[in-house]
């Protein structure tokens, strides 16, 4: 449930942080029609584990813990980081305030059903989607919100809209620079270095939470983010040699929820089977194909491009029995595959922990002694 206070302020329960306080200027955002359309996005698509248990978690929820999980990140790197000290040990809240604001929109430009949507509508990326809200967010609140994002010609909020795409030329194309010595933000909310981000921190452990019988209940990540530090340099972040082997067993987590959850072949089907309903009978929104909507062409349809809506709109097309929950697929041989009653086929590919990890694009520090036996474990493939 969602709280507000008497000054605007709001507290999330979040089932998996607890109680999540959101400031009066945050709460505006949260407001927005924009944010609280992520409430009829699920965050897993399609997926029904076993045909019997509907996982219903939404973008609404993994974007708040993503800001808070900022949050918490930040605050670790000014504990421990020295040379922060020279700044009485605080990252500049322009930086700060940009960073958790694009944990907490990152997601904003997500289609129905989430990645699912990505399968459908042709070269949909949500982060370049979102874009475009993030600018009507900003128009839409009190003006008189978050005036260190707006000064500087709004600086801090492109700022946000390139963090949300981890790259650093989206602010340089937008005419802005950032210093060297505070380019390591850009490592965490989308990391296109490593990959080891709080978005990554959160999805796993909220997924961990919805799927308790498919995950490990030992999986814990948290010192990978609470332990590490900024360089010295300021342009990356580090984390410690003794949780080199927790970096792996993140991403193993991964490629384990990659191959037993989110790319389960009938969740994966079903992606197909709306693709081919959506290219069949060609539904529309406010006279756009669903599939040419987004933020940038129509932001009214857009936010009427719900998971709800969608199933909607295709509920008369015959397959569509094939998106509920209760439906009952099939595993075939081989040798009873008819061609005649193909519809499509799909390829399954999840790519090695070892091929996902580039060794030398982490950063580390501390006692280089400690990981020798992680390493070993790095360098297996699962």
């Amino acid at each position: 449930m969602d709280q507000r206070s008497p000054s605007e302020a709001m507290v999330i329960d979040d089932p998996v942080y607890g109680k999540i306080y959101l400031p009066q200027d945050v709460a505006a955002i949260v407001a927005t029609p924009h944010f609280e359309r992520l409430k009829k996005i699920k965050q897993l698509g399609f997926l029904y584990l076993d045909d019997v248990k509907e996982h219903t978690h939404n973008r609404y929820y993994h974007c708040i813990g993503t800001y808070h999980a900022a949050g918490l990140m930040l605050d670790a790197l000014e504990k421990n980081t020295s040379w922060l000290s020279d700044n009485n040990n605080t990252i500049p809240p322009l930086f700060r305030q940009a960073v958790q604001i694009a944990g907490l929109v990152h997601d904003i430009g997500h289609g129905p059903f989430s990645h699912s949507w990505e399968a459908v509508a042709d070269h949909y990326e949500h982060e370049k989607v979102g874009l475009p809200c993030v600018d009507e967010i900003f128009a839409c609140i009190d003006e008189k919100l978050f005036p260190e994002l707006r000064a500087n010609n709004n600086y801090g909020i492109c700022l946000i809209k390139a963090l949300i795409t981890g790259k650093m030329k989206k602010l340089h194309k937008l005419g802005f620079k950032l210093s060297s010595k505070f380019m390591f933000i850009f490592g965490i909310i989308c990391n296109k270095r490593n990959k080891l981000d709080v978005d990554k921190w959160d999805y796993l452990k909220r997924d961990k939470f919805y799927l308790k019988h498919l995950c490990n209940p030992t999986m814990d990540f948290d010192d990978i983010f609470l332990k590490a530090k900024v360089s010295d340099c300021g342009e990356y972040i580090e984390y410690r040699y003794n949780d080199f082997g927790k970096i792996h067993s993140l991403f193993a987590a991964r490629w384990n929820n990659h191959r037993y959850c989110y790319q389960l072949p009938r969740n994966l089907m079903r992606d197909k089977i709306l693709k081919l309903i959506v290219d069949e009978i060609k539904p529309k929104i406010n006279g756009h194909l669903l599939k040419d909507i987004d933020a940038k062409n129509s932001m009214t349809a857009f936010l009427e491009l719900t998971d709800e809506n969608i199933l909607s709109l295709v509920e008369q097309h015959p397959l569509s029995i094939f998106l509920k929950y209760d439906a009952k697929f099939e595993e075939v041989k081989e040798s009873s595959w008819q061609v005649e009653n193909w519809l499509f086929q799909t390829t399954i590919d999840i790519p090695s922990v070892t091929s996902y990890i580039q060794y030398d694009s982490f950063d580390f520090y501390g006692d280089a002694e400690c990981p020798l036996v992680a390493v070993g474990c790095l360098l297996t493939s699962i």
